[in-house]
C-alpha cells in the first residue's frame, strides 16, 4: 500500500518545509511517499534540503493559493493513502497514522483529521488525553495531517482548481457526497498555525472568494472578513445531500 504526504509550499517557507521534513526523516515515516507542490516566485527551490527523500516534486512560479496547489498536485499524483500536510508543521513521536489510515479506507469515511497542538509544550498537555476514538466531524481541516483515500483524492482532483480562501471546500465535498468525516484522537503533531508569511500573505495581497456559500452560513467577523466555516454553520441543505448520498 503507497502512502504519499502531500505537502504545497511557498518561498518564504521554504525553511519551515525544511524542517517539516525533518521531523518526517527523524520519526521513522521512511515507508511514506513525499510529494511537493512549492509555488516559488522568490526563486528558492534551491534550497530544499533532502531532495532525495522526495518521490515528487513540482515548482511552478506563481502563488496559486493553499486549495487550488493541493487540487493540482492530487492529479499529477496517485497513491493509496493521502495525508495532507502544512509546511507549518512538524511530525513528533506522538504523530501516529496507523490507525487512521485503517479508518480513511472503510467504505462510508472521508478525511480522518488528526490532532494537532501549536507548540511543543501545548503538545506535551495533550499526551495523556490522547485516545483511539474517532469522533464524527464534518469540517475538517488540516490539524496533525488530513488522511483519506484514494476514492476521496478523486473527488477532490474533480475540483476547481480556482484560489479560495478556505480549505472548507475538501471537507465539505466529502460530506456532501455521503461520507463521513472524523478526528482522530490518537495521533498528535505540533502545528504551528498563524504565522507570518505563506499563504496569509497570499489572502491579504488577493482577497480570494468564500467556496462554500451554498452550503455554510459564514459568520462575519468585526474586519468584514467571514469566519472560516464550523460544524455549526454547516446549512440545512449540506445537511440533506449528506443523507440523500449517504454511504453507509
Amino acid at each position: 500500500m503507497t502512502k504519499t504526504f502531500i505537502i504545497v509550499s511557498v518561498s518564504d517557507r521554504v525553511q519551515e518545509l525544511n524542517n517539516l521534513v525533518d521531523s518526517i526523516i527523524a520519526n521513522g515515516f521512511d515507508d511514506y511517499h513525499i510529494a511537493l507542490y512549492l509555488q516559488d516566485p522568490e526563486g528558492r527551490a534551491g534550497e530544499i534540503r533532502n531532495r532525495g527523500r522526495y518521490s515528487d516534486i513540482f515548482v511552478v512560479p506563481e502563488k496559486e493559493g493553499c486549495h487550488a496547489a493541493r487540487v493540482h498536485l492530487l492529479r499529477k499524483v496517485r497513491s493509496d493513502i493521502y495525508i495532507n500536510l502544512d509546511d507549518d508543521m512538524l511530525l513528533t513521536p506522538y504523530t501516529r497514522y496507523d490507525r487512521a489510515i485503517v479508518k480513511a479506507l472503510e467504505r462510508g469515511t472521508g478525511f480522518v483529521l488528526t490532532n494537532w497542538a501549536r507548540t511543543q509544550k501545548l503538545m506535551m498537555a495533550k499526551v495523556p488525553k490522547m485516545r483511539e476514538k474517532f469522533i464524527p466531524q464534518i469540517m475538517c481541516y488540516q490539524g496533525g495531517g488530513m488522511v483519506y483515500a484514494d476514492k476521496i483524492a478523486e473527488l477532490m482532483r474533480g475540483l476547481p482548481a480556482d484560489g479560495f480562501r478556505y480549505d472548507d471546500l475538501w471537507s465539505l465535498t466529502a460530506y456532501i457526497n455521503g461520507y463521513t468525516n472524523y478526528a482522530y484522537k490518537g495521533s498528535l503533531a505540533i502545528h504551528m498555525v498563524c504565522t507570518k508569511g505563506g499563504m496569509r500573505s497570499w489572502m491579504a495581497d488577493t482577497n480570494p472568494p468564500y467556496a462554500c456559500a451554498r452550503f455554510i452560513n459564514y459568520r462575519k467577523l468585526k474586519d468584514g472578513v467571514y469566519a472560516i466555516g464550523m460544524d455549526s454553520d454547516v446549512n440545512d441543505y449540506a445537511r440533506e445531500l449528506h443523507k440523500r448520498n449517504a454511504r453507509g
